[in-house]
């Protein structure tokens, strides 16, 4: 996962400027996606193929590209199967209920053996303050574990943690790699946090043999 040292990911930014700071990440292939806060799920068949379509995850069976979800608060989450597969998905508290772990889970393959889900860096509870209502729908989908408080008190999502219950009705058990982008203004760009522009990118690739 990329940091502020990295560059700023933000697909609304000309594209000889955003394809250098990804070559410069790494230097292959890439498809990022329009992220629209969906289920949409594309499968990357030729290198950069769906650069810049509208979708909220990728998959592909290929070696040597290069699938990035962009993200300043939400959940960056990637995906392996030992059926050679690998996606990346973007998960914002909208896509989340609407099942867009599970759709790059089953365009992954769970099917095809056991599947590793990693989450990156996004928002956590602390920084996190929410809306009853929109919380309690939340609450009540992925369990009290998605109810926390912010460090003065407020009601939080926890956003982690919905991500752990999500996978978890597909049989994953989740890697939380994260740490929380509205804490560290160092490392991470955070929109909710500090009204930030700039994005970071979970990167996935599959090196050949």
């Amino acid at each position: 996962m990329s940091t502020r040292a990295d560059g700023d990911f933000h697909i609304e930014q000309p594209h000889a400027a955003l394809d250098a700071t990804r070559r410069s990440f790494v230097d292959l292939p890439w498809t990022m996606l329009d992220e629209v806060h969906g289920t949409g799920v594309l499968e990357v068949t030729v290198p950069g193929e769906h650069d810049g379509r509208v979708g909220d995850a990728l998959v592909t069976d290929l070696a040597g590209v290069v699938l990035g979800a962009w993200v300043g608060d939400c959940a960056p989450v990637a995906f392996a199967s030992a059926n050679g597969r690998v996606g990346v998905a973007h998960a914002g508290w909208r896509g989340l209920e609407a099942g867009v772990l599970q759709a790059t889970a089953a365009a992954v393959g769970v099917d095809g053996g056991p599947v590793v889900a990693v989450l990156g860096s996004c928002i956590h509870p602390c920084c996190y303050e929410f809306g009853d209502a929109d919380l309690d729908r939340l609450v009540a989908r992925f369990g009290p574990s998605a109810r926390s408080t912010t460090l003065d008190g407020r009601p939080a999502f926890d956003l982690p943690a919905a991500v752990k219950a999500a996978v978890a009705e597909v049989g994953i058990v989740l890697d939380d790699r994260s740490s929380c982008t509205g804490c560290d203004a160092t490392r991470w760009y955070s929109h909710r946090a500090r009204a930030d522009r700039g994005r970071q990118v979970l990167a996935v690739w599959k090196e050949a043999a």
